[in-house]
C-alpha cells in the first residue's frame, strides 16, 4: 500500500550552548580525523599532547565552512545545467574574555610572545612568517552533557588580531578568528574529502583518557580606567617595555621628557590588525599557505581637557608656542596651516589591573603620528571633547617581531 514520507523533526538535534576553543599540540590524522575526547570533553592528553584552552568566551563560537561554486551554462538553455566548486573557506572565530600576553599573541599570529622575569609580553611589528595551528571548539550536548558537537580545522592561521581596551565601563574583549588552510604536508598524508577539517558529534558518553587543563583565570578578564602617555624617550630596541617607577608612571631616569595627556572620556583602545594573505594552487580548493601583506597598530582614545599643548600633540600637524609671564598678555597657542608633519612620537596606555592594584598592563606603540584630527566643541549644554588616534609605523632598525610596539602586564 502506498504511503507518505515521514518528516524527520527531531528537536534533540537541536544544539545550543557554550563552547571552548583549543590549540592542538596533535593534529588528528587523516585515517581518524575526528579530535579524541577524554571523559571531561576536552582534548585526550596521549593522542593529542598538551593542548592549550584559549580561555573564557565572551560570546558565541562561531564555526564556518563555505563552498564557492561556478555554475556551468549554455547557450541553449536559459539557466546552468551544472556547477563545480572552485573555492572553498573554513573559519572558527570568537570573542574572547581574557586579556592576557599569551593568548593575545595566539589571536595575532603574527607576534612574539615572551615571559621574562615578572612580566608577560606581546611584541609585534617586522614578521614575515604566519605560524599555523590546529584549532577545535568543543560544545557539549544540550540534551547530554556528556556528548559533544566538535569543530576542528587541521591547520589554521590567526587573521583576526587583537583589540584591547582600558575603561572603567566594560571589561576588555577581542574577537579572535582562525582561517583553516589545506594540510598538504606529507606526514598528514590526507587525502581529498580531508584537507581542512572536520565536524563532528559523538554519539557515546566520553569516559575515559586523560584530560587537558582549561583555563579559567578570572584574574585575566581587565575592566578599569587607564592613563595616556606621550613616552620620550621611546623603549629602546632590547629593552621593549616601557620603565616604570614604584607608583607605575614612566621613570623619568629612563623617559626623561614623558607627559601625561590628560583625563579620557572613556576606554583607551590599542587595536592590532594583521592583513593576511592567502596563496592558493589549481589542485586545490583552499588556501595552501598565508603570508603577512600588512600590519596596522593604533592607539586611540577621547580626551577631556582643551589645552592647548594637550592639543598640538593630537593634531600632529600644528605648531605649538606660549607666553606665560604672569601679566594680562600671557597666553598658549596653537598654529596650523603651511606646516611640516612632527617628528613621531611613542604613545603609552598605563592601566592598573583589577585584580591587583599594584601591578599594571601597559600597551605601548613605539613609533606614531596622530591622525584623526581634532574637533573642539563649544557649547552651554556638553563639554568640549576630542578623539584622538594614533597610528603605529614600523621602525626597520629594531629588532623583527618588535618594531611596532608591545603589550605587557606585571605578574
Amino acid at each position: 500500500m502506498a504511503a507518505g514520507t515521514a518528516k524527520d523533526i527531531n528537536v534533540i538535534e537541536k544544539h545550543q550552548g557554550p563552547g571552548d576553543l583549543w590549540v592542538i599540540t596533535t593534529p588528528p590524522v587523516n585515517a581518524t580525523p575526528r579530535l579524541t575526547l577524554a571523559s571531561d570533553g576536552t582534548p585526550e592528553k596521549t593522542a593529542h599532547g598538551t593542548c592549550v584552552h584559549l580561555g573564557a568566551i565572551q560570546s558565541a563560537i562561531t564555526s564556518m565552512v563555505k563552498g564557492k561554486m561556478a555554475m556551468i551554462d549554455l547557450d541553449q538553455h536559459d539557466a546552468p545545467i551544472d556547477c563545480y566548486p572552485t573555492d572553498l573557506e573554513a573559519s572558527i572565530e570568537a570573542e574572547m574574555a581574557q586579556t592576557e600576553a599569551a593568548k593575545l599573541q595566539r589571536a595575532l599570529g603574527v607576534g612574539v610572545y615572551t615571559a621574562p622575569s615578572g612580566f608577560k609580553q606581546t611584541t609585534f611589528g617586522g614578521l614575515l612568517v604566519v605560524p599555523t595551528v590546529c584549532v577545535s571548539a568543543i560544545s557539549p550536548k544540550r540534551t547530554a552533557a556528556a556528548k559533544h558537537i566538535v569543530a576542528t580545522l587541521f591547520s589554521a592561521v590567526a587573521v583576526g588580531g587583537f583589540s584591547v581596551s582600558f575603561g572603567r565601563a566594560k571589561s576588555s574583549t577581542y574577537k579572535a578568528k582562525f582561517v583553516g588552510l589545506a594540510d598538504l604536508d606529507a606526514t598528514a598524508a590526507r587525502v581529498v574529502t580531508k584537507q581542512v577539517g572536520c565536524w563532528h558529534e559523538t554519539l557515546a558518553n566520553a569516559s575515559s583518557g586523560t584530560v587537558n587543563t582549561k583555563d579559567f583565570t578570572v584574574g585575566e578578564i581587565y575592566q578599569g580606567p587607564g592613563d595616556l602617555w606621550l613616552i620620550s624617550a621611546a623603549p629602546a630596541d632590547g629593552s621593549e617595555k616601557v620603565t616604570l617607577y614604584t607608583d607605575l608612571t614612566p621613570d623619568s631616569s629612563v623617559h626623561s621628557a614623558c607627559a601625561h595627556l590628560g583625563g579620557t572620556e572613556g576606554e583607551i583602545t590599542m587595536t592590532v590588525t594583521p592583513k593576511i594573505g592567502f596563496g592558493r594552487l589549481d589542485q586545490v580548493d583552499a588556501p595552501v599557505y598565508a603570508f603577512v601583506e600588512s600590519i596596522e597598530a593604533k592607539i586611540e582614545a577621547e580626551m577631556s581637557q582643551t589645552e592647548m599643548l594637550k592639543l598640538s600633540r593630537a593634531l600632529g600637524c600644528g605648531t605649538y608656542a606660549e607666553d606665560t609671564t604672569p601679566s594680562p598678555t600671557a597666553w598658549k597657542q596653537v598654529t596650523f596651516g603651511g606646516s611640516t608633519p612632527a617628528a613621531a612620537i611613542c604613545i603609552a596606555a598605563i592601566a592598573k589591573k583589577r585584580t591587583d592594584a599594584t601591578k599594571v598592563a601597559v600597551m605601548c606603540l613605539y613609533k606614531v603620528q596622530p591622525t584623526s584630527g581634532i574637533e573642539i566643541t563649544m557649547s552651554r549644554k556638553k563639554a568640549s571633547t576630542y578623539k584622538v588616534s594614533f597610528s603605529g609605523m614600523l621602525d626597520p632598525t629594531r629588532t623583527a617581531g618588535k618594531q611596532m610596539g608591545i603589550f605587557f602586564e606585571m605578574v
